[in-house]
Formats: C-alpha cells, structure tokens, sequence
C-alpha cells in the first residue's frame, strides 16, 4: 500500500519528487533521514507533523558500498542537482536544483578512508551519528507524491527514534532543538508492532540522552500533542 504525503510546499514536492526519480536510478546504498523521514512516518500513522520543513536529508552507506557517494552525486549531478558551495574544510553536502534541496550524509566512526571519500564534484560530506544503525533498519516503502507514484529507502520507526536521539549529540548545530520535537512526534506513533524493545545497548544509550534532555524542556513535551502518552510507551517499551 502506498503512502501519500499531505499536500506540500513546492519546495518541499521538488525535493520529494527528485529523491523519487533518484531511487529509479540508484535504489539501493543509502536512507532518508531528518524531518522528511518524520513527515513519512506520520503520513502512514496519520498524523500531521509538528514542524515544517522544505530539505530532505540521505544518508549513503559507505560501509557496504565504499562508492557510494560518488554513484549518489553523480546520480544527483545527472538530474540537474548542483553542490550549492564548499564549507571551510571541503564538504559538499547540500545539493540544489531550483526549489529542491537534498543534503547528502554518511556515518559517523567509520575511519579516515570513509570520510574522505569524495563525490562527482571532488568534495566530501558530512558524519553524522546514528546513521549507520538507520541503513542497517531501512526498507522501501511505496510513496505518493501528487499524481506521482514512487519508492523511498526508510528506517524503521525504531531506526528514526535512535537517529534522532543521536542527532541530537551534536553539540555545535545551533538548531537541534528540532531533534526533540521530530523525537516527540516520533513517540507518539509507536505501535506495538514497532519493536521498540529491541533497541541494543547503544541504541538504549542514545534514547536515554534524549530522555533526560526533554526531561529538562518540559515546553517541548507540552508542544506536541500526545508526547506525553508517546514517552510513556517508549519508556514501557525500553522496560519489557
């Protein structure tokens, strides 16, 4: 069964439609991640997502494909995408075309050889924590854009629980309060299907940080309908 997303921004349609067109050429080797991944989630629960957003974030395993950041960009280059600059220390990772921006992500820990891997362009890209458990719980689902019908790499909603919570760690993003509320929505979807449960010793690590930072914002609780309820079957969950 498809999933359809609610009615969007054009931004936010360009990017959805692209990251489409790129799983017909390139369907395997990388996961969507951030509050694109969120805004799926709750259109398949649905729910409507709390905070609005236009990007859309991937994340490319160069653990099991070392090329795969080249094939990614190259595929994106193809499409009409272009790096929009070069950060200070050679990251290419925000792609555009018009409206449509992708940013483009790999693993965190995986070793100076991954990280310096370069793209079509001759840039690298950002680490991200978190990630690599996220591909390793991604599937394709059905997705429909519009009148557009297509396929998206995803994670598990376990998978988008932990990404988040270790996005979260990083300390220098000056806008990751976004991480607790998208955390908060997530938590309010959880079903028991969902095996929350079976979270690993450094899943269970990133989750209880995040516990304890939206332990300290009780405005962030207060901002998302049901994350009350949501936080107490993840802790029911985490418990069993």
């Amino acid at each position: 069964m498809s999933i359809a997303l609610r009615a969007m921004g054009d931004a936010q349609r360009q990017a959805w439609l692209a990251i489409l067109d790129l799983h017909d050429r390139y369907p395997t080797g990388w996961t969507i991640v951030g509050g694109q991944m969120v805004h799926l989630w709750c259109a398949e629960r649905g729910t409507a997502p709390t905070r609005p957003t236009d990007d859309l974030d991937a994340v490319l395993d160069v653990r099991a494909e070392p090329n795969a950041l080249l094939t990614f960009t190259t595929a994106l280059r193809d499409m009409g995408f272009r790096p929009e600059g070069e950060t200070w220390n050679g990251h290419q990772h925000r792609w555009v075309r018009d409206n449509a921006q992708i940013d483009v992500l790999i693993p965190r820990h995986l070793g100076g050889r991954a990280a310096g891997r370069k793209g079509v362009s001759g840039g690298t890209t950002l680490e991200t924590p978190g990630a690599q458990q996220a591909l390793r719980r991604s599937r394709d689902v059905t997705v429909t854009v519009g009148d557009r019908d297509g396929m998206v790499r995803r994670p598990s909603l376990l998978g988008a629980l932990v990404a988040k919570a270790a996005a979260n760690t990083v300390s220098l993003d000056p806008a990751r309060r976004r991480h607790v509320l998208d955390f908060l929505v997530l938590t309010t979807l959880i079903e028991p299907e969902d095996h929350v449960e079976a979270a690993d010793a450094r899943d269970r690590r990133y989750l209880a940080g995040m516990l304890a930072t939206i332990g300290d914002d009780r405005r962030a609780v207060l901002t998302v309908d049901g994350a009350e309820d949501g936080l107490a079957a993840l802790r029911t969950a985490l418990d069993t």
